[in-house]
């Protein structure tokens, strides 16, 4: 579905609050229940993480840091979330052509609806230039949220609650595995939970980073559980501008919770709480190559927008990106639409340019592009 310019009509004309607030109420009542699963059991304290499914990487000699704001209150209820998934996914080939000069790095952020998002159509968009005044963007980096794996890695066996299956209506794309096999990208894949308990067919789903140009240093954060498990995950990518000098970007691809944590604090307290321990996670793992600029984007669930304190708090951290859009990034059931998904920039870039693309290409979430010059 397309939709009209990234400051349509509807977000001037979305001043009736009281059909918006019932909207409002409606989908949080949904967002909660469409990942709801029941208490999870507890696991046993001899459970080691890193022999957990979810800490385990395909191929299998791959290396990957591994950061968790796990607490001892909530330890074991990751451990069994983890459980349910199967390995992290990386695959990035060496680079063996000359890497040519780059000024400028485009990157995506894009909630995919687990495969209702058309990938390839967006990449063929991208590289017609059609979003970059006809430059054609060559080299970029997807930072996808939702995305879905299919495969009998994932465990057949759960004797836990998971969260049940969202499937696109009419029709979904391939999975994840696609963006390599068939695509020939560079992949990080990071499962954050089940998708769906069924033994045919099983699947998970979490974020994922693809990019034209090679990934390193592939490292993924848990955050703390608030409702459900959430691992970001982040990586770097390196270049150089025609003039030769060297460029480092680290990316971080952000899901937050839709907890409603009516007992600790409300939603929007629960989602800072996942925004302090991804900076924390961020600082902890940094590296020298990670201090130059770095990107942190995806769905973080505001649905207060720009107003909630997660986002105040993750753009004082990274100040260097422009002003929130203001503009509809979600459209959902029973006609509410919010500003759900941002992107945050840290380090010295010559430019930042941020936008939502003009459609959706089959989510129900608008990618944001992000082009930084060097």
């Amino acid at each position: 579905m397309r939709a009209g310019s990234s400051r349509g009509r509807r977000e001037a004309g979305a001043g009736k609050p009281r059909r918006r607030a019932i909207a409002l109420a409606a989908w949080l009542a949904l967002a909660a229940g469409l990942g709801a699963c029941a208490r999870l059991q507890s696991a046993s304290d001899s459970t080691s993480p890193a022999n957990l499914s979810c800490r385990q990487a395909s191929p299998p000699a791959t290396v990957i840091t591994w950061w968790s704001a796990a607490t001892d209150h909530d330890r074991d209820d990751l451990a069994e979330w983890c459980q349910t998934v199967g390995p992290v996914v990386f695959h990035s080939p060496q680079q063996t052509r000359a890497l040519r000069g780059h000024d400028t790095l485009a990157v995506v952020s894009w909630n995919l609806h687990v495969g209702a998002g058309d990938v390839d159509a967006l990449i063929r968009a991208l590289r017609a230039g059609e979003f970059t005044a006809g430059k054609p963007a060559n080299d970029f980096v997807l930072l996808l949220q939702e995305a879905y794996r299919r495969d009998d890695a994932i465990p057949a066996a759960v004797h836990f609650a998971v969260p049940s299956r969202i499937a696109a209506r009419r029709g979904r794309g391939p999975d994840v595995s696609h963006l390599w096999r068939d695509d020939a990208l560079s992949l990080l894949y990071a499962p954050s939970m089940r998708n769906g308990l069924t033994d045919v067919d099983r699947e998970d789903r979490g974020n994922a980073i693809a990019s034209t140009l090679p990934l390193a240093q592939p490292t993924l954060l848990e955050l703390p559980l608030q409702h459900q498990r959430r691992v970001v995950a982040t990586a770097v990518v390196e270049g150089r501008t025609s003039a030769g000098v060297p460029w480092a970007v680290r990316v971080a691809d952000v899901h937050l919770d839709t907890a409603l944590a009516v007992l600790h604090g409300g939603p929007f307290a629960a989602r800072r709480r996942q925004a302090e321990s991804l900076v924390a996670g961020l600082a902890a793992t940094a590296s020298d190559a990670h201090r130059a600029t770095t990107i942190v984007a995806g769905d973080f669930n505001t649905v207060m927008g720009a107003s909630e304190s997660a986002v105040g708090y993750l753009r004082g951290v990274f100040p260097d990106g422009p002003a929130p859009l203001g503009v509809t990034t979600f459209s959902g059931p029973l006609g509410f639409h919010a500003t759900l998904d941002h992107v945050f920039v840290g380090g010295r870039v010559k430019s930042v340019d941020v936008k939502r693309l003009p459609g959706r290409f089959g989510s129900d979430h608008y990618p944001l592009l992000t082009v930084i010059g060097f």
